[in-house]
């Protein structure tokens, strides 16, 4: 093959994979901004005119897609939902309820995915902080309102963890009631899971409800 066939093969290839990327990515209805479509929150409206949030884009009908990321979320208003009403026919107001319905599904959906993998759910300080000492990638969340010490002395065992190159990401926007929930215990103000292909699952999730934590203030 000569070079200008292999270029022009090389061109048609880069052109086809553009165009697959494109057909995956959708356009957030509140900020306008292009993502992967799986990195997006699907909506969904009933015939009663209510919107909803579909977690595992499979709800039937068409939907549209919300980027979850914080300014958009931030920015969210029952005018920008407005935009619904290009393909849907919307009860407006509705977006503090929408917001309410993410959060109790995101709520569900956790408290699923830790029984699902509880093997690999670890709770309480020192349980924790002794499952810190190992290499292996981690998610640790911390509750807000579980002391200052308490903070300190993960934070700081976090912060020697990233810089020694073990993966570990840390939410710290749940309350001490919300990991009790979904953890199924009394009272929880640390929890830490084992990071991997499965468990991972966890993690888009949480971001999204610290994300709607921060909205809420």
């Amino acid at each position: 093959m000569s070079n200008e066939s292999t270029l022009l093969a090389d061109e048609v290839l880069s052109s086809l994979a553009e165009r697959k990327r494109e057909l995956h990515q959708r356009q957030c209805l509140n900020c306008r901004n292009r993502a992967e479509k799986r990195e997006m929150l699907r909506l969904v409206v009933d015939d009663a005119g209510e919107v909803w949030p579909d977690l595992f884009q499979k709800a039937p009908g068409r939907g549209s897609y919300l980027c979850m990321e914080s300014t958009c979320l931030e920015q969210l208003t029952d005018k920008r939902l407005g935009a619904l009403r290009r393909n849907f026919d919307v009860k407006l107001p509705q977006c503090e309820k929408l917001l309410q319905r993410l959060q109790e599904a995101l709520q569900q959906q956790l408290r699923r995915l830790f029984s699902q993998h509880r093997a690999v759910v670890v709770l309480g300080r020192d349980a924790v902080m002794h499952q810190m000492w190992k290499s292996g990638p981690l998610l640790v969340l911390l509750a807000s309102d579980g002391g200052d010490a308490l903070l300190r002395q993960v934070t700081d065992a976090v912060a020697k963890r990233v810089d020694s190159g073990s993966e570990t990401l840390l939410m710290q926007r749940f309350s001490s009631l919300f990991l009790a929930d979904v953890v199924d215990r009394e009272k929880v103000s640390v929890a830490a899971v084992e990071l991997s292909a499965v468990s991972a699952k966890l993690y888009p999730f949480c971001v999204w409800y610290e994300r709607l934590a921060d909205r809420a203030g």
